[in-house]
C-alpha cells in the first residue's frame, strides 16, 4: 500500500520530523513542547502532531478511506456520508474487501471534525414524510416548493428559492421549452380533479399528476388535458407525471402527452439544492424520504437474494429490463401474490416466461377456441421439456398441474446467478435468462 501523506494546503509530501513550540511563562521562563510531527516538505507552514493524525493507507473508490491509527488499529471513513466506522485491527479490515493504494489528497483533519461516529449516524431521526404518506401530502410539498420560486422569496431564503426555480426549470426542460424568467406564478390544487395546476406568467400551464405508489387509470390523464384546454385554451400545456416509486413502463403516460418526472430526477433537484446550501427542514426531510426509497430499490445489489423485500425486487426487475424486453409488476392471487417479470421469447413460441420472484415459470395462455385444453397443454409442455434437455435449461414439470386459461407447464428454481459473496450477478443472470 502507498503510505505517503500529502499536505492538505499545497499537495506536497508530508515528512515525519521533530517539532517544538516555545511558550513563555509568567515568571519569564520558557516551556518547550517538543513532539513528533508531520511537516510539509515545501515548508508551506503546515504542521500536525503524528499522534493526532491518522494516516490514510488505502481506499475503496473515492468514497471509503482506510485510516491507520497507533497500535495497528484502523477505521474506515465514509467520505460521502461522513461516517467513521469502529476501530479494528488493520489486517482484519484489509482482508474484508478490495483496497487500492491511496491516491487522493483529502484534508483528513477537516473530514474527521465533521464526521459522525457510526452508531450516532445510524440513529434515524423522525421524518415528516414517514407520517405524511398520502398523495395529498406530497401534493402539498410540491405546491410549497413551487411557491418558493416566486422572485419575492429570493431575499428570504436564496438557496431554497433557487432550488424551487431549478425544479420548475427541469419541468420546462422535459417538455423541450425554453425556461422563462418567472414573473408570476399561480398554483391551484385539485383543479377539476387534477392534482396540481401551475400557471406561469399567464402563458404556461404546468399540469402535475402526482403518484406515489399507484398508477394512472381510466383515461384520467387525457381528461385533465381536455379540461385545462377547455378552461384555459390560450395557455401552453406542460403535462408532467410525477412518480416517486417505479413502474414497468410509461407508454400510456407518454401517449397522453405527459412526461414522466421520476424519483431519480427529483433526487438530483433536491441534492443540488442541499449542496447549494438549502437548510430548510421540510426540504431536507423530503430529500431523505426519497433517498430512503431509492436505497431500498437499489438494495438488490448488496443484499442476499433471500433477504430481498418488494422494493429490492422492483429494483432487480428494472435492471433486467436493460437486457430483456419484458414488463414487471405485482401479481395478486389468493395465496398473497408476488412481484413478477414476464416476457415473450423472440422465437415466436406459443408460451411466455414469467419470473415469480425466485421461481422461473414457463406459462401458456389458452385461447377460447382451443377445445381440448389438456392435450394442448401436454403437447407444449413436452416440447418445452425436450428443448430444456437439449440446451440444459434446467426446467422441470411442475409438481401440480392445474387446468385453466393460464397455466404453468414448466418451472425452474434458483435461476438467479450470484457472486461469491452471495449477492446477485445481474450480468450473468441476464445472460442465463436470454437462453429461454
Amino acid at each position: 500500500m502507498n503510505t505517503k501523506l500529502s499536505c492538505p494546503k499545497c499537495s506536497a509530501e508530508l515528512i515525519e520530523d521533530a517539532w517544538e513550540n516555545l511558550q513563555e511563562t509568567g515568571d519569564g521562563g520558557l516551556v518547550i513542547d517538543a513532539y513528533s510531527a508531520y511537516v510539509c516538505q515545501n515548508k508551506c507552514g503546515f504542521v500536525k502532531r503524528t499522534e493526532d493524525f491518522p494516516r490514510v493507507i488505502a481506499q475503496q473508490s473515492d468514497n471509503r478511506l482506510l485510516l491507520l491509527y497507533p497500535n495497528d488499529q484502523a477505521r474506515i471513513l465514509d467520505v460521502r456520508n461522513l461516517i467513521l466506522w469502529p476501530q479494528m485491527h488493520v489486517e482484519s479490515l484489509l482482508r474484508r474487501g478490495y483496497w487500492e493504494d491511496y491516491k487522493g489528497n483529502h484534508d483528513i483533519q477537516m473530514l474527521l471534525e465533521d464526521a459522525r461516529d457510526s452508531q450516532a449516524a445510524l440513529v434515524e431521526t423522525p421524518n415528516l414524510f414517514q407520517f405524511a404518506t398520502s398523495e395529498l401530502s406530497q401534493d402539498a410539498f410540491l405546491c410549497w416548493l413551487l411557491a418558493w420560486s416566486k422572485q419575492i422569496y429570493r431575499s428570504v431564503d436564496k438557496a431554497l428559492h433557487e432550488a424551487a426555480v431549478h425544479f420548475v426549470s427541469e419541468i420546462f426542460n422535459l417538455q423541450h421549452y425554453a425556461v422563462p424568467i418567472i414573473h408570476k406564478i399561480e398554483i391551484k390544487r385539485q383543479f377539476k380533479s387534477l392534482d396540481i395546476l401551475v400557471i406561469i406568467n399567464d402563458t404556461y400551464a404546468i399540469l402535475i399528476e402526482d403518484k406515489t405508489f399507484t398508477k394512472d387509470h381510466s383515461n384520467q390523464l387525457l381528461r385533465y388535458r381536455e379540461v385545462v384546454q377547455k378552461e384555459m385554451g390560450e395557455l401552453i400545456q406542460l403535462p408532467v407525471y410525477y412518480k416517486i416509486a417505479d413502474q414497468s413502463h410509461y407508454r400510456s403516460i407518454e401517449k397522453a402527452g405527459y412526461m414522466p418526472f421520476k424519483r431519480i430526477k427529483m433526487l438530483e433537484v433536491l441534492k443540488r439544492g442541499k449542496d447549494k446550501g438549502v437548510q430548510n427542514a421540510i426540504f431536507l426531510d423530503y430529500y431523505k424520504h426519497l433517498q430512503k426509497i431509492d436505497d431500498c430499490i437499489q438494495a438488490f445489489q448488496t443484499e442476499l437474494v433471500c433477504e430481498w423485500d418488494s422494493f429490492a425486487w422492483q429494483g432487480f426487475f428494472q435492471e433486467l429490463q436493460k437486457g430483456i424486453n419484458g414488463d414487471w409488476g405485482y401479481v395478486s392471487n389468493p395465496t398473497g401474490g408476488f412481484w413478477g417479470f414476464w416476457w415473450k421469447p423472440a422465437n415466436d413460441s406459443n408460451y411466455y416466461i414469467q419470473l415469480e420472484e425466485e421461481r422461473l415459470c414457463v406459462k401458456i395462455s389458452v385461447a377460447d377456441d382451443i377445445e381440448n385444453v389438456r392435450d394442448y397443454r401436454h403437447k407444449i409442455m413436452n416440447d418445452v421439456l425436450l428443448e430444456s434437455e437439449k440446451h440444459n435449461l434446467l426446467l422441470k414439470k411442475p409438481s401440480r398441474l392445474r387446468l385453466g386459461r393460464t397455466m404453468t407447464i414448466a418451472e425452474r428454481q434458483h435461476y438467479i446467478q450470484t457472486k461469491s459473496d452471495g449477492t446477485v450477478d445481474v450480468k450473468r443472470t441476464i445472460l442465463e435468462l436470454q437462453k429461454y
